[in-house]
């Protein structure tokens, strides 16, 4: 890197006695008025891994970059709605603007990239200029029945919460299954469990953007990723919902096999660096 970039630990309010925390990346000289939000997925946080890298790169390359958790980050990812998470983008494209951002490229990880394209749907927040979609997932509601044993075994999760909602007890906890073997246990609400992954859920990349106009995407996945809502044909359903998606695939380099770390593009976050800053400079409206 070569430019001198600032790296400041930031906390955002979010009322309710709840604070974002965050890291911002800023260069001593902006190229650009546009900036770049970033937000990780379930039981993720603002310093994971790819996020550290991205990071400080994006901001040598002359766009100022902010890594903030959601209110569900991390151990909360089962407490919080998908609506109530996703309004919390809007913080992160204030805090910026309030930096002298002009426009906004608004980026996700897994979840992140339910989180970031419901946000966009709902609020047309004209601000967002354009989406980072790491480790896209197709649908979140496909990817829970293959985490819970299949569609039985999900029918009567489904069941189950519904009749704990109905009875009051919908803010009570269980665990579901992980969502990669070896992985951890999911702790969540009954409530918010039929939220994010029942059948009526609104956690559906694939319908949210076929909502959303004039607005570049960037998908970007590894063939290895285990995760369910990754998998084939998450982005050819992903493609069809938006002529604007530009998906990149990565190369195989694992013959083949899956492995939990390709998730989280670990050993590969060069290769995810250089396809996001050559996908922003080809686009002059908002580079």
């Amino acid at each position: 890197m070569s430019k001198r970039i600032s790296t400041e630990l930031i906390c955002i309010d979010a009322e309710q006695e709840m604070c974002l925390n965050g890291v911002l990346w800023k260069p001593d000289e902006c190229t650009s008025k546009t900036a770049i939000a970033l937000f990780p997925g379930t039981g993720g946080e603002f310093f994971d891994s790819l996020f550290l890298f991205l990071g400080p790169r994006l901001a040598d390359a002359g766009y100022m970059t902010l890594s903030l958790n959601r209110r569900d980050h991390g151990s909360q990812s089962g407490f919080h709605s998908l609506a109530a998470s996703a309004g919390d983008h809007g913080l992160g494209i204030d805090f910026l603007v309030s930096q002298g951002a002009e426009k906004i490229i608004l980026g996700g990880h897994s979840y992140g990239t339910v989180t970031v394209p419901f946000y966009v749907a709902e609020t047309n927040d004209l601000r967002v200029a354009a989406m980072l979609l790491y480790a896209p997932l197709g649908d979140l509601r496909s990817g829970s029945i293959k985490i819970c044993g299949g569609i039985e075994k999900y029918q009567q999760i489904v069941k189950e919460a519904k009749e704990k909602v109905a009875s009051g007890q919908g803010s009570d906890v269980f665990l579901i299954p992980p969502m990669v073997e070896g992985g951890i246990p999911l702790l969540q609400t009954y409530s918010i469990f039929l939220d994010k992954r029942g059948p009526e859920s609104k956690a559906v990349p694939i319908d949210i953007l076929k909502n959303i106009s004039h607005r570049k995407i960037l998908g970007v996945r590894d063939p290895a990723d285990p995760y369910p809502a990754t998998l084939p044909p998450s982005q050819e359903k992903l493609e069809a919902a938006n002529s604007d998606l530009v998906y990149f695939l990565l190369n195989d380099t694992r013959n083949g096999n899956l492995d939990a770390d390709a998730h989280y593009f670990k050993g590969r976050e060069e290769e995810v660096l250089e396809i996001t800053l050559n996908w922003i400079r080809a686009n002059k409206e908002f580079s």
